[in-house]
């Protein structure tokens, strides 16, 4: 389990977070939303490197915690002129080619017991990343993102999308503790898309990806974890039942607002009266009332319910019936425009 709690962090010249908190568990695959700006990235390398930033409040995670990460913009190595299948399996290949060289070795070689030893370390690391059937694994995931008939191609061939996916592979398959991907879905047409969603789906770790592909979205996460203005909510559950949520959440507390803003006027106006009058009458009992309702009015501007996490957009429509209109006229409407977003 990863946890923070209570982090805050600025930089000089702005404040990303204030007492946030939330949980990564076992098996969860939970989206990172919020708007442009709001820390996201930020977030994540601190989660990646702790020791670069000066934050406050708690950051628990196991020193051993392997993380695999993919970037919002990367390109291939053109200087590297390996295939799709090399790319994804190098860190496999690699140990399997040391294991093949300590075997030649040890054919010839008087120091058995040190090459032995070279022998069982490699054979230990190739296990712990589950090497025996790495072949079939990566042949898997490309038959997923449906990229198989591209295993021997050169990677310098591949298009940008079919590229992030093949690092995505790359990445799963080390089998990391906690997975993060930054906006993996940047520039992909539909069929890599769904070829992502295919991936994400069949990852058994932690994953942490940002993003606001609403495909993406609704089809691959069990937890949604929200930073906007400074703060931050955690919902565990399906995206498109957060968003039920949030909405549900956003009208009672704004109703409550606007309840809460009319008595705090009246108290206002009540004071000012008061005020009033004990300025022209020298009376002890309205300075009492006084005080009172000033102390009344303190308690209603601390009590005072939170603005809505996320403001609602609604239309201004107003019915003007105290003026004539025209018989033929039912309503009027003027520069009201309506959209949705594709998913």
């Amino acid at each position: 389990m990863i946890k923070v709690d209570n982090l805050s962090f600025s930089f000089p010249q702005k404040e990303l977070y204030k007492k946030i908190s939330f949980t990564l568990e076992e098996a969860q695959h939970c989206a990172f939303i919020g708007t442009s700006g709001s820390g996201k990235s930020t977030l994540i390398d601190i989660l990646m490197d702790p020791d670069r930033y000066m934050f406050d409040g708690i950051l628990e995670m196991d020193q051993t915690c392997r993380i695999g990460y993919v970037s919002k913009f990367s390109q291939p190595d053109k200087t590297k002129d390996a295939s799709v299948f090399e790319y994804i399996g190098e860190e496999f290949i690699k140990i399997q080619n040391e294991i093949t060289s300590i075997c030649t070795e040890m054919e010839t070689s008087s120091e058995t017991d040190s090459l032995l030893e070279k022998y069982q370390l490699a054979l230990d690391a190739f296990d712990s990343m589950g090497g025996n059937d790495f072949e079939n694994n990566i042949n898997k995931k490309l038959n997923l993102a449906n990229l198989i008939k591209q295993k021997d191609i050169k990677v310098s061939e591949l298009s940008g999308g079919e590229f992030k996916l093949i690092q995505v592979m790359k990445e799963m398959l080390s089998s990391p503790d906690l997975m993060i991907m930054d906006e993996p879905d940047v520039f992909l047409d539909f069929e890599n898309l769904n070829a992502m969603k295919n991936l994400i789906n069949s990852h058994k770790g932690i994953l942490l990806v940002i993003t606001h592909n609403r495909y993406l979205l609704n089809h691959c996460f069990n937890k949604i974890i929200h930073l906007e203005n400074m703060e931050l909510q955690e919902f565990d559950g399906r995206y498109i039942d957060y968003n039920f949520s949030l909405l549900q959440t956003k009208i009672e507390l704004q109703e409550l607002t606007i309840v809460d803003d009319e008595e705090i006027k009246r108290n206002e106006i009540l004071i000012n009266k008061l005020r009033k009058n004990a300025t022209y009458i020298a009376d002890v009992s309205k300075g009492k009332k006084l005080k009172a309702r000033v102390k009344v009015q303190e308690r209603l501007e601390a009590r005072r319910i939170k603005a809505p996490f996320v403001d609602i957009k609604q239309p201004d429509i107003r019915l003007d019936i105290g003026h004539e209109i025209e018989d033929t006229i039912i309503l009027n409407v003027n520069n009201y425009s309506v959209a949705f977003r594709k998913c």
